[in-house]
Order: C-alpha cells, then sequence, then structure tokens
C-alpha cells in the first residue's frame, strides 16, 4: 500500500473518473467519500441534487440508501439481542405468531439469522410484482406481509444456499416493532441515529427539506438523467425494514466509522453484536476458494476477487471483472443499495481501518455507484487490477439497454411464429381478476382512445396503467422499452415471459389470465372476479 500523499493524490485524479462514470449512466448528482485510519480522508461531491434547481450537492445532502438500510436493522437485532430480549437462533414464530408458512419446516425452524442472512430457501421474487409496479405506488398494505409470505415457495431446504430475500427483513421490522412496541423508524433513531449524531438520516423523507433531499432520477438510454415525478416513501411499508433510510455521505461516514470501531473488540464495540453481523453466515454463490458470502446485512468479498452485487448480473458470474491487486489480500465487507431514483454503496475495510461510501441521486443506466466505487477503491489501496472502470461502466450500460432490446426482439420472433394469430373480439376480456390472496387485482378494460386493445391497470388504478396489445391467440402482452421502464420508475425485469397475460376463454368470456409474475416460466393463475 502507498504512503498516504501518494492515496490522497490518486483519489483526487479519481475524481475525474467519476464525473465520466455519472456522465455516462445518467447520475445527475453523486457524494462520495474515504475514510483512512478511521478518519475522514477523502470527499467529493459531484453534480446537483435536482436537474431543475441545478442546486450543487454537498457532504450532507440526503440520498435514499435503499438497501444499506438492511446494515441498521442487523445493528438493531443485535441491541436486542445485547439486551437479552432475543437470540440470534430464536425462531421466527415465537416472536411473530402471525407467521405460519404453509411447510411446517419453514414455519418452526426459520430463525432470525436466516431471515438476516438470507438463507430461509424462500422464493418472494413474484411478491415484488404484487407490492411494487412502478410510479412510486406501494400497491399493497403493510397489513398483507404475513398473508403472503406463509404462501412463499420453497426454492431450496432452509440454510442449503443463499438467495436474496427482501421479505426476511420485513420479518426483521415486524420483530423489533413487536418487541419493542415501538415504530421501526422511532426504535433505530433511537439507539443509532440519535447516539451516533446521524440527524440526517431518517425513514421519514418528510423530515428534510427540499433543500436537503436530493431528488430521485433515473439514467434513460441516451445517457440522459430523467427526474422521477414522486418520490417513492417506503416509510410504514413492509419494504421500510428493507430499504427505507434516507441519509448524508456525512452520516453514512459517521455509520462506517462506527462499525470499524466496533470490530476492534467487546470492549470496543459501539455498535451491538458488530463482530457477529460481520461474519461469514453462508457462502454466495459456490464454488469459490476465496472469501464470498453473506453477514446480517453485509456481504464479504476477499480481494483480489469477484464482488457481487450493483452490476454482477450483467456478466456471468466467472467472467466478472475482479476486483484488486493479486499480490495485495484484503477482507472487504460491503453491501449495495439501489431504490427508486438512488443508488449507493459502503464498503468498510477492517484490517485497513478504512471505508469508501457512495451516494447518487439516480438509478443509472448500470449501478453507477459500483462503478464509482470500484474506481475509489482502486485509487484508495493503489492497486492495478488492470480494470478501466469508466469504460466498464460504458460496456455495463450497453448491456443493460440491450437487455430490454432483446426481450422486445424476442417478443416479435415468439409473435411472428404464431400459428394462430387470429384475435377473439376484445370484449370477451375485460374485467377484474384476482390473485389466490385475495390482496391483487388485476383490472382489464377496453382501450377507449383506440378501441383496437386493452388497458391493463395494477389495482385498478389509474396511476398503474399500461396498454395490453393482442400477442397470439388469447395471449396479449405489455412490453416496455428500457426508457419506458425507468420513466415510470421501475426495477429491471426482461423477462420476455413476463410481459405475457395468458387469458383462458370459457365459450365467449375470459375467466382467468395466467401471468409468469417471476419471469421464471412459472405463470401464477389470477380468476376473474
Amino acid at each position: 500500500m502507498c504512503k498516504i500523499p501518494a492515496a490522497r493524490n490518486r483519489l483526487i485524479q479519481a475524481n475525474t473518473k467519476v464525473d465520466a462514470i455519472c456522465t455516462s449512466s445518467g447520475v445527475p448528482g453523486a457524494s462520495i467519500g474515504v475514510l483512512r485510519n478511521g478518519r475522514i480522508f477523502h470527499t467529493y461531491n459531484y453534480g446537483y441534487t435536482h436537474l431543475d434547481t441545478r442546486s450543487p450537492t454537498t457532504a450532507d445532502t440526503v440520498y435514499g440508501i435503499g438497501s444499506l438500510t438492511k446494515a441498521f436493522i442487523a445493528a438493531a437485532i443485535g441491541k436486542l439481542i445485547d439486551d437479552g430480549k432475543l437470540s440470534w437462533d430464536t425462531p421466527i414464530h415465537t416472536v411473530l405468531p402471525a407467521f405460519d408458512h404453509y411447510d411446517p419446516d419453514v414455519a418452526k425452524s426459520l430463525t432470525i439469522a436466516d431471515i438476516l442472512s438470507h438463507r430461509s430457501g424462500l422464493s418472494g421474487l413474484g411478491a415484488m410484482s404484487l407490492a411494487f409496479q412502478g410510479d412510486g405506488d406501494m400497491l399493497l398494505p403493510k397489513s398483507s406481509l404475513f398473508s403472503l409470505i406463509n404462501h412463499f415457495p420453497v426454492s431450496a431446504p432452509i440454510r442449503s444456499t443463499w438467495e436474496y430475500f427482501v421479505r426476511g427483513y420485513s420479518l426483521a421490522g415486524a420483530v423489533i416493532e413487536h418487541v419493542t412496541q415501538k415504530p421501526l423508524g422511532e426504535f433505530v433513531d433511537e439507539i443509532i441515529f440519535e447516539p451516533f449524531g446521524m440527524h440526517n438520516t431518517s425513514f421519514r423523507p418528510g423530515d428534510f427539506a427540499s433543500t436537503e433531499l436530493a431528488g430521485p432520477h433515473v439514467g434513460l438510454s441516451n445517457g440522459s438523467a430523467f427526474r422521477l415525478p414522486k418520490l417513492q416513501v417506503f416509510e410504514d411499508t413492509f419494504f421500510e425494514a428493507s430499504g427505507g433510510i434516507y441519509s448524508s455521505l456525512n452520516n453514512m461516514l459517521t455509520w462506517a466509522s462506527n462499525m470499524l470501531q466496533s470490530v476492534k473488540g467487546p470492549y470496543y464495540s459501539i455498535v451491538k453484536g458488530a463482530g457477529f453481523i460481520l461474519s461469514n453466515h453462508i457462502a454466495m454463490y459456490n464454488p469459490s476458494v476465496n472469501e464470498r458470502s453473506y453477514g446480517f446485512g453485509w456481504m464479504r468479498a476477499q480481494l483480489p476477487g469477484i464482488v457481487v452485487g450493483g452490476n454482477s448480473f450483467l456478466w456471468p458470474l466467472d467472467k466478472s471483472p475482479v476486483l484488486g491487486s493479486r499480490t495485495d489480500k484484503t477482507l472487504m465487507v460491503y453491501h449495495y443499495g439501489s431504490t427508486v431514483g438512488y443508488q449507493s454503496f459502503i464498503a468498510i475495510f477492517p484490517e485497513m481501518d478504512s471505508a469508501v461510501v457512495v451516494l447518487t441521486n439516480s438509478m443509472g443506466i448500470s449501478h453507477a455507484a459500483d462503478w464509482i466505487a470500484r474506481t475509489i477503491i482502486q485509487a484508495l489501496l493503489g492497486v492495478d487490477d488492470g480494470n478501466h472502470y469508466v469504460e466498464l461502466a460504458s460496456e455495463a450500460n450497453r448491456r443493460a439497454v440491450q437487455g430490454y432490446d432483446e426481450m422486445l426482439t424476442a417478443l416479435d420472433g415468439m409473435r411472428a411464429a404464431c400459428p394462430t394469430f387470429r384475435r377473439r373480439d376484445l370484449a370477451a376480456f375485460p374485467g377484474n381478476y384476482s390473485h389466490d390472496s385475495g390482496l391483487f387485482t388485476i383490472a382489464i378494460s377496453l382501450d377507449t382512445d383506440s378501441r383496437s386493445g386493452l388497458v391493463l391497470r395494477f389495482q385498478g388504478l389509474d396511476s398503474q396503467a399500461y396498454a395490453l396489445r393482442h400477442f397470439c391467440g388469447d395471449a396479449f402482452e405489455w412490453a416496455l422499452t428500457f426508457d419506458e421502464s425507468r420513466k415510470r420508475g421501475r426495477y429491471e425485469v426482461t423477462a420476455p415471459s413476463y410481459y405475457l397475460f395468458h387469458f383462458h376463454v370459457d365459450g365467449d368470456e375470459a375467466i382467468s389470465l395466467f401471468w409468469d409474475i417471476e419471469g421464471r416460466g412459472s405463470p401464477v393463475v389470477f380468476k376473474k372476479i
């Protein structure tokens, strides 16, 4: 590792690369910070909080941090364990009797450690489709959590494999609220935000003036940024515990500093149970000779290594760019965040007493915070891993857009090969189609403007309307381009089957529709009511 003056010069020089990544990815504003030997060593603020006001970002600008929230939830659980109110191995059902999964083994055996480390064996990807379809709308109430989670399919034996399971942190939030008899935000504020002096951090974006809170944006295919018209609010929803915190660079550096202090040993521990929280609780994507695992709200990677998350889905895992020098090995404990209009990254390097934080106010074309973080880590460590992250960001952006183009091309090919292209009278299809939980409805109506197609409305909401076009026989599609999807603040889905509704018609009337809500080839039936 190089001396401090050299490291500072490298970081200053890296700022121009940060600018280039933001410019190509549709990111109007970013805040970047580095701790070294536990102290603030470098900060850089790029661009603007809002495209319209052109107000410059600062280290106190507040951003949505997305899944970086999970580390705070793990710390809150650690405090309850330190107080003797829980243990890491406490079964969920003993705290939350409403958790009564259809699989008795899951119902009885699932523990707090299991949900915090994503080793539950449950697959809840499809439920995201029911809860969120963009436009800043939360489509299911918090009270529906158990009605859904008790029926989530088992994808693997419990503790056998790692699969990212957002709803596990919904359960963790419910555990905290049940044990403390306080709203989640109030308890975390009481034990972390206030004691640590993190006064620009909250689950409630309404706590901040418009001049403090960076607006949510998305990156479009041409590299421009688009301001989303609505801020996604997770407060008092079941996504609050998995991605609901808003924070600033200065506050997140404070958080990183306290985590670094806490891992030095029990005597220094400010974050209770930090050592256990950051430990390896399940391997990620074996085989891997080097460290690649998940703790509680934190990932672990031995550098040099492949870093899971951010942009890793754009490459086959074994083809992903390797971060770090092959001659300088170090442990990185990290996490990515991505929420509607924001991307983020945090990493701590316990052996170096160092940390990197990146916050951005855009859902970039690809995960810009990932490329920025890699650029900063490369400069901090003074390593040449052979990667040029500005170029890799551009390539990732191309691949992200290409994913949508390939999905549309695949649908065109399927449509052209349709053996029964004839279209039934559209009057057969309108009606309300309900998920078997009774919680979610898809309303189908005639397109009164064109009279040549249908319109779907998730939960019957006008804000959730999409054009539904004839595809083949009794199937219709509602596929979106990359830019159409981004302008509606949607998460990325490029499986062709996801955008197809297959209607079952009895006589002259459709009685149900089938929708592959996970994009994995397993359609779910929605019955007309």
